[in-house]
């Protein structure tokens, strides 16, 4: 077995194909599968899989210690999906098949969990990774979330968190940076108000959510922080994954006029999930800080620096980017 072998599962999806670059960048050979070919950059220098992470013959490869790490990101990721046996099968059952692999191999197991098991935040503070089930707050608002909650319980149960190569879920928050477009409705809010504001279109947000707050992190901080997170020598457990700042809708509005040095027209509409929606979110860093404390920690104005590039990524590119 290679020593500096990885499977990226969901490569090519946004957060995916991030991650299988930073792998390439870090000397790993990469194994990738996913239901679609990756970016065509990505096809020159790995191996590609076409098909579902819970085929026989990748389940086989992955028992047979092919791979020093598995970085999981293959998901159901809409949270308006109500269709519980498919979420279960590929967010729960699925997932849980892969890791015992990865345990019986010794190969270490990183997955992508999510910010939304917290659902709503009842103080308005960052929480920390065991205020899951407290009154801090209300536990999954969506059938997406819960699944995701149920996966993360079945690891921290299933397995211990002090044998090597070992495991670790990151919860992110919210996501953005290029490689997006494709997922539409379920793009970051923030990369579909950037891609607008580059268009000059009109920005769509819900009447209630101007004060609305979420935990915005760019894509290349949660694929770095992937990579390192695959170590066999990196601690085991459930971590949020954010930046720890909470951004209001309002600010990434006067972000977007700012950059286009323009007033915005602004479109207020209903929103069509009250009861399911997160209002604001920010995560706690400190158990991610202990663990990895050369992770990069993106502050206020790099998350500012990080939009602005996305925007001007927009505008150069019509949109496609």
């Amino acid at each position: 077995m290679s020593q500096q072998s990885v499977l990226v599962t969901g490569a090519a999806g946004f957060i995916g194909r991030h991650v299988a670059r930073v792998c390439l960048k870090s000397g790993y050979r990469v194994t990738t599968v996913d239901l679609t070919a990756p970016p065509p950059d990505l096809r020159r220098n790995i191996t590609v899989n076409i098909g579902s992470f819970d085929d026989p013959a990748v389940l086989r490869a992955v028992d047979a210690g092919q791979f020093t790490a598995v970085i999981h990101l293959a998901a159901i990721s809409s949270t308006v999906e109500d269709n519980w046996e498919a979420l279960e099968r590929t967010n729960v059952n699925g997932p849980a098949e892969l890791a015992e692999r990865c345990q019986r191999s010794g190969t270490r197991f990183v997955y992508a969990s999510s910010s939304s098991v917290y659902g709503e935040i009842a103080d308005r503070r960052p929480l920390p990774e065991n205020a899951l089930g407290s009154s801090a707050c209300s536990g999954p608002l969506n059938s997406y979330a819960r699944s995701k909650a149920m996966f993360d319980t079945h690891m921290a149960t299933r397995y211990a968190v002090d044998d090597a190569p070992g495991w670790a879920g990151l919860r992110f928050t919210n996501v953005f940076g290029t490689g997006e477009q494709h997922k539409k409705s379920m793009a970051s809010i923030i990369g579909q108000l950037l891609l607008a504001t580059a268009r000059q279109e009109p920005l769509t947000l819900f009447a209630d959510t101007l004060e609305a707050s979420r935990d915005y992190i760019p894509v290349a901080t949660v694929a770095q922080t992937c990579v390192l997170m695959a170590d066999p020598a990196a601690p085991s457990g459930v971590f949020n994954l954010g930046s720890g700042h909470a951004v209001s809708f309002a600010e990434l509005l006067r972000w977007c006029s700012e950059f286009a040095q323009t007033s915005l027209n602004v479109r207020l509409v209903a929103n069509p999930h009250v009861g399911r929606y997160q209002y604001w979110t920010c995560a706690d860093m400190s158990a991610l800080d202990t663990a990895l404390p050369t992770r990069p920690r993106p502050g206020p104005d790099d998350l500012r620096n990080a939009a602005y590039e996305l925007y001007l990524r927009f505008k150069n590119t019509n949109g496609r980017s």
